[in-house]
């Protein structure tokens, strides 16, 4: 690339008017384009020509259909809920801060409180058992996604159901496939589950605990919204489920924290410098760091950091990334701190992420189902060059 064609973020940032943070906010709606630099892989370089279209298109007045094309990508709200909400550097759910929840409420809790229903125990229904025959090499997300799959010719569409029985059934559902996802066939408490297959003791079942909560549900994410489009149409609840959990298997979602615990690894061993180098093409928020909703910090991710204060290497390694990058780590970073913290396995981030979020994304089909809306955007035709 021609040097003279690529400025750093100090400039690029004095020509938009924006901070550090939305200048990297930019970069991963896809509005610009990002180097490494050649001089310094902790460091990037803008595309110079998108940082003038991009200034130009902020100067001027938008239209109607260009302020829609931009709200899809972290831009402007495109639908009413009465679930989550993003406000003041804060998460909250149905008015409750998600600090507040994380610190009294077990997955179970959360479920009652967004769902609107009584609290209950999530009663296991059959599934396929994942430990026999060609189900025990799927891993985690197959069998998930498996196990879903088998309850969606089972039940009723969505639109056949009251509120009540969609929550009685949402129950049954997060209990299937949390068990899908362990491989394992358990009842009880859902973060019991998850200790017992893991082995971790007593203050790691706490921490447990507190990272499904802060998972369950976080606005209009990716998975989030292919489960309301998928429940727009009236689709069955186990089949919206499917569509969250496919849309939460990319590794731009649910396996951020995967990527995130390689670089945390990377940074205990001292090897911070060439994990930039070898991921010098991607943003920082591929690997936990930075977030276009809490350009001051993601705080279900301090949530989880100082709950491992005790664990200095750990939380100093994340602090040290931090730090270089000059972005605040987010809640796959904290995920990934907690995972290599309990010495949980590998796939524990994702499965975290799946079982929590389960709640979320019901709660949302839920909602979607009582609109009587379907989700259907319009799309810009522009030929191809």
């Amino acid at each position: 690339m021609k040097k003279s064609d690529w400025i750093d973020a100090a400039t690029a940032c004095d020509m938009l008017g924006v901070k550090p943070q939305t200048l990297y906010a930019y970069v991963s709606r896809g509005l610009l384009r990002a180097e490494a630099d050649a001089q310094d892989a902790r460091h990037s370089l803008y595309k110079q020509s998108d940082v003038e279209d991009l200034a130009r298109l902020r100067r001027r007045p938008r239209a109607r259909a260009e302020i829609a094309e931009h709200a899809i990508r972290w831009g402007e709200p495109v639908l009413t809920t009465s679930l989550t909400e993003v406000r003041d550097g804060m998460l909250w759910l149905r008015g409750k801060s998600i600090a507040d929840c994380a610190e009294h409420l077990t997955v179970e809790g959360v479920a009652a409180h967004l769902w609107g229903a009584e609290p209950t125990d999530f009663v296991s229904g059959y599934a396929p058992d994942p430990s026999a025959g060609p189900d025990a090499a799927l891993g985690p997300l197959g069998r998930a996604l498996q196990a879903l799959a088998y309850e969606v010719p089972q039940v009723a569409d969505l639109d056949d159901r009251t509120a009540n029985s969609i929550a009685r059934h949402g129950g049954r559902l997060v209990s299937i496939v949390t068990n899908a996802l362990l491989g394992v066939q358990a009842t009880g408490p859902i973060h019991h589950r998850l200790g017992q297959a893991w082995g971790v003791d007593a203050e790691g079942l706490d921490n447990l605990r507190c990272a499904l909560v802060l998972l369950s549900d976080h606005e209009l994410n990716p998975s989030t919204f292919a489960v309301r489009v998928a429940a727009s149409t009236g689709a069955s609840l186990p089949a919206a489920l499917l569509s969250g959990l496919a849309t939460l298997s990319g590794p731009r979602h649910g396996g951020v924290a995967s990527l995130a615990r390689h670089a945390l690894q990377a940074a205990l061993r001292g090897k911070t410098h060439d994990f930039l180098a070898q991921h010098a093409n991607q943003p920082p928020y591929s690997y936990g760091f930075g977030h276009p909703l809490y350009p001051d910090g993601d705080p279900r991710a301090r949530i989880i950091l100082n709950r491992l204060a005790d664990k200095g290497a750990v939380v100093s390694a994340i602090t040290s990334l931090s730090d270089q990058l000059g972005l605040p780590p987010n809640i796959d970073a904290a995920l990934a701190a907690l995972s290599e913290a309990q010495n949980v396995p590998d796939t524990a981030a994702f499965t975290i992420f799946a079982t929590g979020r389960l709640v979320g994304w019901i709660a949302h089909a839920m909602e979607q189902q009582e609109s009587g809306e379907i989700i259907r955007p319009r799309a810009r035709y522009r030929e191809k060059p």
